[in-house]
């Protein structure tokens, strides 16, 4: 089971310079996963921060919850994009626009993409950040910038590819997953060839990041 995970700080509740320091130990986790993975240890964490070490367990008593933290903010910032590209005239270019942003976000928090998708302690977040990306993809169909084959399904598969191309490239080539970006923006214009296959439907999605989820040697539920 997985930790419970502290919530995202919004208005009164911490002391400012509690606060403070939650957010600099956050930022500071965030880009010392993305430069040396979830191994790096809490000390140098506090020292990037600027905190004692006391300071940091004393917001985050465990590596775990300070892990469990970040991938939480990053979720927020996820739906953060995706509620700004709602805003974007045209709103036909919302949907490139959020893809933009995500991706621009897991290649800073590249570390952590392994627990981004994955664990169901976010899953609410999720579904906040489903509602939008939904909305932004029904735009692009009215709008004319998508193919009206293409699901919701099918951009979660691209956030998917992104997370690959952004573990497998960001440490010798770190703006290649701009091109890949482009790639599949490209791929899914009304003017583009249609796929030969269909999206994977609902069921599919949800079996697929079950097996996402199932530790490492496990085959499917029941096997």
């Amino acid at each position: 089971m997985s930790p419970s995970v502290p919530d995202r700080p919004r208005g009164p509740g911490l002391r400012r310079d509690a606060a403070r320091n939650r957010t600099k130990i956050l930022r500071a986790a965030g880009r010392s996963f993305g430069e040396d993975g979830l191994e790096v240890g809490v000390e140098s964490i506090a020292h990037r921060a600027g905190v004692g070490v006391g300071t940091l367990y004393r917001r985050f008593p465990t590596k775990e919850s300070l892990i469990e933290a970040v991938v939480h903010e990053l979720l927020h910032d996820v739906g953060d994009a995706a509620r700004a590209a709602l805003t974007v005239e045209p709103a036909a270019d919302g949907l490139a626009a959020f893809l933009r942003s995500a991706a621009a976000l897991q290649v800073e928090h590249r570390g952590c993409l392994g627990r981004l998708w994955d664990d169901r302690a976010h899953d609410p977040i999720r579904q906040e950040i489903e509602a939008s990306v939904r909305e932004l993809l029904g735009r692009a169909h009215r709008g004319g910038t998508v193919r009206r084959d293409i699901a919701y399904e099918d951009v979660v598969v691209m956030l998917w590819s992104i997370r690959g191309v952004v573990e497998s490239t960001a440490w010798v080539a770190p703006d290649a997953w701009r091109r890949h970006v482009d790639l599949l923006l490209g791929a899914v214009r009304p003017d583009a060839p249609a796929p030969g296959y269909p999206p994977m439907d609902a069921s599919q999605l949800r079996a697929a990041l079950d097996a996402r989820r199932r530790p490492p040697g496990r085959g499917p539920a029941g096997a």
